[in-house]
């Protein structure tokens, strides 16, 4: 407002005497009377220099305040992890829980991932990505920050009013936000590649003790279903949809229909049949060997990113997509989630 005030005064006066002066020394009125201008004016001079010099200064020193201020996150900041890559956002909270559940916002009907915070209190993001630069843009906190491979950058805001929900949902059946719902949506702003548009998120704000509610949930909740339901779910937390489809259809990835059982080709002259070793060693170490024809591309590796309950029931789902798997093997793939069982395996 200093500022704004600073220019709104300057410019008046300003204006008045860009009017005030062609009037005050027009060529008719001095030509009885001319007077040479004086070659300076000391005083004249020190005042639009020094007066103007300490206005500015002051709004530096104010201004650089603020640039801090917004760097610098309070040390009761909730801290956030956010990953970014080839395009989607995955966050991770203070106790290792990823997010619970996707939503569409786009018009591509690409999920996304719900990100919760909590209200009444600052929020903290660690970003880094894993393949090339993205950039975090919340629009409605008015805040953007580039998010690089091998490094953190970070971020806070502090959301003051909880997200409005409708009779408790925020989403509708199909995994779109209900009308009056009033969540905050996320982009990348910075151009990562074909479906840099689609690489959205959506913020849900909850109240302090319903975040914290939700944040325990999230570590100690197991998905539920059949294996193959439960990798379908993990397919959509881990973002693999948006490089891989399960319809044929050709993507930066390859497609998953069929995959599983088919003979696969890389770049390194090998040759293997797609069984559960091969998918678990490709998903775990993708770069250790590339697929013919899509040397171009950089999956992410998820080592360590994904624990070995969820990539049975990924390899489950995947084996659903081929309709000459054995039945027996699509039985198996059907059986109820057993976390303990499936952790034995």
């Amino acid at each position: 407002m200093f500022i704004m005030w600073t220019c709104i005064i300057s410019f008046a006066l300003l204006l008045s005497l860009i009017v005030y002066f062609p009037i005050k020394y027009r060529r008719s009125k001095q030509s009885t009377n001319y007077v040479q201008s004086p070659s300076h004016n000391t005083l004249l001079e020190l005042t639009w220099s020094v007066l103007p010099l300490l206005l500015m200064a002051y709004m530096f020193v104010e201004g650089f305040k603020g640039y801090f201020a917004k760097l610098a996150a309070p040390t009761s900041a909730e801290e956030i992890q956010i990953l970014g890559q080839m395009w989607s956002w995955t966050p991770t909270y203070r106790n290792g829980a990823g997010t619970d559940m996707t939503c569409q916002v786009t018009e591509t009907k690409t999920d996304v991932p719900v990100i919760y915070v909590p209200a009444g209190r600052p929020v903290k993001l660690i970003m880094t990505s894993r393949d090339v630069i993205h950039a975090f843009y919340i629009p409605d906190f008015r805040t953007k920050m580039d998010v690089f491979p091998n490094r953190y950058t970070s971020m806070w805001f502090q959301p003051l009013e909880p997200t409005r929900s409708v009779d408790g949902k925020y989403f509708d059946d199909k995994g779109r936000p209900l009308p009056g719902v009033n969540g905050h949506y996320v982009f990348c702003a910075e151009y990562c590649g074909t479906k840099h548009s689609e690489m959205a998120g959506y913020i849900i704000v909850l109240p302090a003790k319903e975040y914290e509610k939700k944040v325990y949930q999230l570590a100690t909740a197991v998905p539920t279903g059949t294996c193959a339901e439960v990798g379908q779910i993990i397919a959509k937390r881990k973002g693999c949809f948006q490089c891989h489809s399960i319809d044929g259809s050709k993507n930066s990835g390859p497609t998953w229909q069929g995959m599983y059982g088919q003979t696969h080709k890389y770049t390194n002259g090998e040759t293997q049949v797609v069984d559960e070793n091969s998918l678990r060693e490709n998903i775990l170490y993708s770069q250790k060997r590339i697929l013919e024809g899509y040397a171009g591309q950089n999956m992410p590796v998820f080592a360590g990113q994904i624990n070995d309950v969820e990539l049975y029931a990924l390899i489950c789902y995947i084996k659903t997509l081929n309709p000459t798997t054995p039945q027996a093997e699509l039985d198996q793939a059907n059986e109820q989630l057993d976390p303990e069982k499936l952790k034995k395996k």
